[in-house]
């Protein structure tokens, strides 16, 4: 029986501390949670989320995931309590198994993170390191919690082949090489006072693992908030990384450079679980056409307008994208609205489980079909002003990439041709199919 919604539970069964290194601003922190338990579609939205480095067309993203859903569907027993992979798996190409394994692994190391009370992460590569580089390796990921001014980094390990000692050498390496070497360094604004490697050992078909090495706390200090400048880059990082996954691309690298304003823009929202969602937006195409008088079916199917768009799962509670959008234009001398972002609840977190999605603390969600989108609308989420105005004209750049609603109008050849009236359509599009 494929998996489609039952929650899967993952161990930590190893757990191994390193000394940190001798600077005041390392101080350790160990897993405080030893079991995460997670449904198809929280595991989903992880992957989306850390496959990649950098910002990408939603329109790939989308298919690359869905496609790592289709293959847990496939591959992951229904049944059982436990998260494992089958040996089914072990019959696909051996650069589908390593990508299979490297994607779910690091969905497995952020849910890890979330459930141990991390809300925000960025990837590494995005945010500026102070100082010399220390190593030829780098981590994958930079985390922060809500209240706590210093930052962990986090590397992700995925094995279907190793054995269970083999593969926490592995594990072990990767904090020695890519995570120990950054403790103690300003990363953004930021300082990594420890870090993980989390490693999911997916080799046996009936009980996955999951490994961690961490630094070790000494015995006197105090897992407190400290009194240094807040990780706000991590943050911003976090839902620039998801505007990419809900606008586009183009809108999430103009975002970053500070190129973008979302004033004036208007966006597709909806009423879920008792909150309003920003909708994230993705092509629509129509279904294929019968080939008539022996023609190739390609030939016969009308190229939708590149304008038609749909509903592809992704969405972010709309306070929160309303505070992501004030933030981008607020100037470094004031307080960056950031700072207050509300974080999810756990109630909502749990509710949204039973409609086959997933709500994660920054607000972020995965909507599956089960849910019931009320009061779908078209509204401007910040108004218009003479400064915003200025912002989107000079950029040019967007074209391609620009915000329109789901509905379009037919053109009138085709309400000639259909001898109807032009009319407003709306879609709603789901990829989970």
């Amino acid at each position: 029986m494929v998996w489609v919604t039952k929650s899967k539970a993952l161990k930590l069964t190893k757990v191994t501390g390193h000394p940190p290194p001798a600077k005041p601003s390392v101080h350790g922190r160990a897993p405080q949670t030893t079991t995460i338990t997670f449904t198809p579609a929280e595991l989903f939205g992880a992957m989306a989320r850390c496959s990649h480095l950098h910002v990408i067309n939603p329109s790939a993203a989308t298919p690359e995931a869905e496609t790592c859903r289709h293959l847990l569907h496939q591959y992951v027993d229904d049944g059982g309590e436990d998260f494992a992979i089958l040996k089914a798996a072990d019959r696909l190409k051996d650069f589908s198994r390593t990508h299979l394994a490297g994607v779910v692994g690091a969905g497995i190391s952020y849910l890890q993170m979330i459930r141990d009370g991390y809300t925000w992460f960025d990837h590494f590569e995005n945010l500026v390191l102070a100082g010399p580089v220390p190593s030829t390796r780098s981590p994958d990921f930079v985390f922060s919690r809500n209240g706590y001014d210093a930052v962990a980094v986090s590397e992700s390990k995925a094995t279907r082949g190793s054995s269970r000692k083999q593969f926490d050498g592995t594990v072990k390496r990767g904090y020695v090489e890519q995570v120990s070497p950054y403790l103690g360094r300003t990363i953004g604004s930021s300082v990594a006072s420890h870090g993980f490697s989390i490693g999911s050992w997916m080799t046996s078909a009936t009980c996955a693992e999951i490994l961690v090495h961490h630094t070790e706390p000494p015995p006197s200090s105090a897992d407190g908030p400290g009194v240094g400048p807040d990780p706000i880059e991590v943050r911003r990082g976090n839902y620039l990384n998801i505007l990419s996954l809900l606008l586009g691309p183009g809108i999430s690298r103009a975002a970053r450079g500070k190129k973008w304003s979302a004033r004036g823009s208007q966006f597709v929202t909806a009423r879920w679980l008792g909150h309003d969602w920003l909708l994230g937006l993705a092509p629509a195409h129509r279904p294929f056409a019968l080939a008539e008088e022996e023609m190739p079916v390609w030939a016969a199917i009308t190229e939708e307008p590149s304008f038609l768009w749909g509903f592809n799962t992704f969405a972010l509670e709309l306070e929160v994208a309303r505070r992501v959008f004030q933030s981008l234009e607020t100037p470094e001398v004031f307080a960056d609205p950031l700072l207050s972002v509300p974080v999810m609840d756990d109630r909502l977190i749990a509710e949204a489980s039973n409609f086959d999605s997933a709500v994660f603390p920054d607000g972020f969600a995965v909507i599956g079909r089960d849910a019931n989108l009320e009061k779908v609308s078209i509204k401007t989420l910040l108004p218009q002003n003479s400064e915003g105005a200025l912002a989107s004209q000079g950029n040019e750049a967007l074209e391609e990439d620009s915000l329109v609603p789901w509905g379009y109008e037919v053109s009138d050849l085709e309400a000639e041709s259909n001898d109807h009236s032009v009319e407003t359509h709306q879609q709603k599009i789901w990829l989970t199919e």
